[in-house]
């Protein structure tokens, strides 16, 4: 279930209290008659030494959610790949339209049942180290938006057009050189002509672990 994104301005957070006459006003005592305090003044701290680290050039940048005319404002819901055992020779098929997910029984990459997903995940060769891989399914509109790339309606449906071979997910370096990092984003115009953004938040597994992917997915549904 998708749900609108967004909500209601909480307001402004208040002020906190002054101190209380105790604590804030009440003068401090006096030292003995004719007897200097021995309390000297704290001096006033250093201000810290400028950082060396230039901020990063990777950093993904904050998702322009602005519906363009024609498409209905966007929902935020959440994707993933969540691969199981090779042994049980099953596959994952990714429907962008919602973010839901379903299996099937794995034939080598080949996908009896489409039903409108977009996203193919699937065990190569299962030799017992991570070998799921990640494909865009034929017919389909999905390519990948780079982690530097402005998170936009525009810049994704742009993105979408470019296309997106077999990954292998538990290969860091071709993950890396390929984009697929942390921050970026698979983007799709579906069949129901949707476009959806289903950004790479979080991946954990590696070289003999299978990967799995979770983040948010935001969708632009088209108006009749």
């Amino acid at each position: 279930m998708t749900v609108a994104f967004g909500g209601k301005d909480s307001g402004p957070v208040a002020a906190p209290a002054p101190g209380t006459v105790d604590s804030a006003t009440q003068p401090a005592s006096p030292s003995p008659s004719g007897m200097p305090s021995s309390k000297e003044p704290e001096p006033a701290p250093e201000p810290p030494a400028p950082s060396d680290e230039a901020p990063s050039a990777s950093a993904s940048p904050a998702a322009d959610l602005t519906a363009p005319e024609g498409y209905a404002k966007a929902l935020s819901t959440m994707w993933g790949l969540a691969p199981v055992p090779c042994t049980q020779h099953e596959q994952q098929l990714i429907d962008l339209d919602d973010g839901t997910s379903r299996t099937e029984d794995e034939n080598n990459g080949a996908v009896q049942e489409p039903g409108g997903a977009e996203l193919l995940y699937w065990p190569d060769t299962c030799t017992g180290l991570g070998d799921y891989q990640l494909r865009a399914l034929p017919d389909t509109r999905v390519g990948l938006l780079r982690v530097d790339a402005p998170k936009s309606f525009d810049s994704c449906r742009a993105a979408a057009g470019t296309g997106f071979g077999a990954l292998a997910l538990s290969e860091r370096t071709d993950r890396e050189e390929r984009g697929f990092v942390e921050g970026a984003a698979l983007c799709s115009v579906t069949d129901k002509g949707t476009v959806s953004m289903a950004v790479i938040e979080h991946i954990a597994g590696g070289a003999v672990d299978d990967v799995s992917v979770s983040g948010p997915l935001y969708i632009w549904a088209a108006t009749p």
